[in-house]
């Protein structure tokens, strides 16, 4: 089968190549013919030698697709089932992470186009215990990106409905932010603000409003502290997501945050330390909440709202392509343009 392969540690390695057909064995007991996988942050820096990874392996873990095959002792899952993944495997159950929930911090984890083989190809063999039924309403493209938005629902999305919040702020217009927007209109925010820098304004924030934002400020031109404090009369954001990474965005987090108010961060900064107001976020009691990788708990919540959406998502899709295209696409991305790119198997 045709794969899209990393040979090796380093920048490049990486190749469209012939690759065996997965065989199923006690543990991987589900073979999965992959219809589509999106492409993530983390396989575009792969490509670059940015993420730690065990090269060799094929590429890919935002996938949907169809099963194929089960050996016996597989239960819940039948050939023709719409499926797709959690892609961090293998996690002990037992360890201190596990029984906290955070088993994508397992020592024994393994994870699908980062240490073991991936989705960008025609098959891929995974534990029945890590696949979820997708139905048919949810599109394709949708449903390969249904591990990352499982991320927000449980760390932006839940959150709102259990602090009953009303007004959220979005810091950060990428990948993250625009699911964030997702998340909180899916969970019933009643005012939604959206922040994002200049280089947004002819994509991301026509996007945001698409996707139910009700009010996008350019950073780099207004005061997001004043336009915030303004429409929530002096209070502040029940709720923010800090998806930018960027010192002047968590430091505005802090700054527009109400008193005792949740910021939940997702966004990396890519330094060592950074300089920020701790004593601002002491005095207002804020609380933080930080995330790294998804689990498995919140994808069925990520699949609802995909099923029973409040709105058209299509929008967060920006390039689909066959596999063969795979070259342009991530060239795309190096180009910062565009947002979610699928690349199509069969």
């Amino acid at each position: 089968m045709k794969a899209l392969y990393k040979s090796a540690p380093g920048a490049g390695n990486v190749s469209l190549t012939d690759r065996p057909v997965p065989v199923l064995n006690e543990t991987d007991n589900v073979l999965v013919h992959v219809k589509a996988c999106a492409i993530c942050g983390m396989d575009f820096h792969i490509y670059h030698g940015k993420f730690p990874c065990t090269p060799p392996f094929i590429m890919g873990h935002e996938f949907v697709g169809t099963v194929t095959e089960t050996l016996p002792g597989v239960t819940g899952l039948k050939p023709g089932d719409r499926v797709t993944a959690q892609p961090h495997l293998y996690s002990c159950g037992t360890c201190p992470a596990c029984r906290m929930g955070l088993t994508q911090f397992c020592a024994d984890k393994r994870s699908i186009g980062i240490n073991r083989d991936g989705a960008m190809a025609p098959y891929v063999a995974v534990p029945e215990k890590y696949l979820h039924k997708v139905p048919d309403n949810i599109p394709d493209k949708l449903a390969c990106i249904i591990e990352p938005f499982s991320m927000v629902v449980g760390n932006f999305g839940i959150p709102i409905r259990e602090e009953q919040a009303q007004t959220a702020v979005v810091i950060g217009a990428g990948q993250i932010g625009l699911l964030g927007v997702v998340a909180a209109k899916g969970y019933g925010i009643k005012q939604l603000i959206v922040s994002g820098v200049s280089n947004d304004l002819d994509f991301r924030f026509p996007t945001a409003k698409k996707l139910g934002a009700d009010v996008l400020v350019d950073s780099t031109k207004e005061n997001l502290t004043e336009t915030v404090m303004e429409l929530t009369n002096g209070v502040g954001a029940d709720i923010v997501l800090e998806a930018s990474g960027s010192q002047a965005g968590i430091n505005d987090a802090i700054s527009l945050v109400k008193q005792g108010g949740l910021i939940s961060v997702m966004g990396g900064t890519k330094k060592d330390a950074i300089s920020v107001n701790w004593d601002a976020a002491l005095k207002k009691a804020i609380r933080l909440h930080f995330h790294m990788m998804s689990n498995y708990q919140y994808m069925d919540e990520a699949i609802r709202i995909f099923a029973d959406p409040y709105t058209d998502l299509s929008p967060l899709i920006t390039r689909e392509a066959p596999l063969e295209d795979w070259e342009e696409v991530f060239g795309l991305m190096a180009e910062g343009r565009g947002l979610k790119n699928v690349l199509y198997i069969d």
